[in-house]
């Protein structure tokens, strides 16, 4: 080594840098029961090693210490946590009121960790299953499954790359590194991870700014069950996405639920569990195994389309009874009629008054025709509200009722006929209100199919 290299490396350790020798690598422990998962242990030191990174396994080591002693210096000195679990919860040791397993999943603390859960697993003990309940809804750590050794393996080793990449870039250094659409990228994949709402819809929400705020208040500080009704068309899905769009920060898990393809309220309960995605095998019923995911979890449930399954109210009192920190969202035609539940109905979009100047325009005070204009641009850009039409552009929303849908459907008809000449055709709506977005459901292309 020369003086110069010899100087810069004395320099750095003045500057605080830690240089490390070279077998000091990443460590990974490797959490799961010993004779059960013995291939999967064995699939996860591969994938381990195969990253070039240190595989911590309690089985590796020579053992002059106690058990409890040895996991719990191993995990200290280890850098990220791997659960892998099946259907045995462990050996609970004499005067401990927890297993082994489930005590090093605990103390790894915030270490990053990813958990794997093989199935199906149809012998799963009680203890196991409450715990990965809890690990789901309370820790907020969303788990992956696994059927064979070699998919676990490949789980692993894509997992353990993402991390160490987002890592890296989350780093003081790697900050520097990124740009502001990736920054964006990795809070977007974080946010789905807490939340199955459908994305945000392209356009924007129009006219809706008092309700999002109002649903807000209400879910936040008043109820723990909110119904946003309302007829056919008038917008309470989109609203309540909306609404729970704005509430993801604040709950530990958003879960969106669509009931419009479910008319028997029996089917409510397993509609959830998939969406909960509880696939657990055994005695119990959907509505137990959902009440029990939730029972210990801070999650706010939107209910869409509940009109046709209204029978299934007495499923939402027990679930919020038994549930404490589990919020409801519903949207339905008709209120649930339960206590604790509060109205709050979505009103058509306003209408200015005839007469009304339309410039300078206020959109609180116009949505209908603010909504109207726009979904116009979209199909014939040089569209714009002028002294001559505005007259007419009112009346043409003042015969939709101010209904969003209706709007919507009615506003692309300008590509082809004027103002005047849509209002005219609007002495027999429902023909002419057709034809919506190729992406929305069924139901909401026609104003004919959302009546019916």
């Amino acid at each position: 080594m020369d003086i110069q290299t010899t100087d810069m490396n004395a320099s750095s350790a003045k500057k605080g840098a830690i240089i490390r020798t070279p077998d000091q690598r990443l460590r990974v422990f490797v959490s799961s029961t010993l004779k059960e998962m013995a291939e999967e242990r064995s699939a996860a030191r591969e994938a381990i090693q195969g990253l070039r990174l240190a595989a911590v396994m309690f089985e590796l080591g020579a053992r002059p210490h106690a058990a409890q002693d040895l996991y719990r210096a191993y995990l200290e000195q280890s850098h990220i946590f791997i659960g892998i679990y099946g259907e045995q919860y462990g050996w609970v040791a004499p005067g401990e009121s927890i297993s082994g397993l489930e005590e090093e999943y605990d103390i790894a603390g915030g270490k990053p960790k990813l958990v794997y859960i093989k199935k199906p697993a149809s012998n799963r003990e009680p203890r196991l299953a409450q715990m990965l309940a809890r690990i789901r809804d309370r820790d907020k750590i969303s788990y992956k499954y696994f059927s064979t050794v070699e998919e676990l393996k490949e789980l692993i080793e894509a997992d353990l790359a993402l991390l160490l990449t987002e890592r890296f870039e989350l780093s003081e250094h790697g900050r520097n590194l990124m740009t502001e659409e990736r920054t964006q990228t990795i809070e977007s994949m974080r946010k789905r991870e807490r939340t199955n709402l459908p994305t945000r819809s392209p356009t924007e929400l129009i006219g809706r700014a008092a309700e999002v705020e109002k649903a807000r208040h209400l879910l936040l500080e008043k109820t723990r069950l909110l119904t946003l009704t309302g007829p056919g068309g008038s917008g309470k899905t989109r609203l309540a996405v909306e609404v729970a769009q704005t509430l993801i920060e604040s709950f530990d898990r958003v879960h969106y639920v669509d009931l419009a393809s479910i008319s028997d309220p029996a089917l409510v309960p397993d509609a959830l569990a998939r969406v909960l995605e509880i696939r657990e095998i055994g005695a119990a019923s959907a509505e137990e195994l959902v009440i029990g995911r939730l029972s210990d979890s801070n999650s706010l449930l939107v209910l869409d389309n509940f009109e046709q399954v209204s029978g299934a109210s007495p499923f939402v009192v027990k679930l919020l009874e038994a549930c404490p920190k589990t919020k409801v969202l519903v949207t339905s035609r008709v209120s649930l009629r339960i206590r604790g539940e509060i109205e709050l109905p979505t009103p058509p979009l306003l209408i200015p008054e005839p007469g009304t100047s339309l410039t300078p325009r206020d959109p609180g005070e116009q949505g209908a025709v603010e909504l109207f204009c726009e979904r116009a641009r979209a199909v014939k850009p040089d569209f714009s509200l002028t002294a001559e039409n505005a007259g007419i552009i009112t009346e043409i929303c003042r015969r939709l009722d101010g209904l969003p849908l209706a709007i919507e459907l009615a506003a692309p008809r300008v590509r082809l006929l004027s103002a005047e000449a849509l209002l005219n055709r609007l002495e027999r709506r429902l023909p002419l209100l057709s034809g919506g977005p190729h992406d929305l459901p069924d139901r909401q292309k026609t104003m004919r199919n959302t009546i019916a």
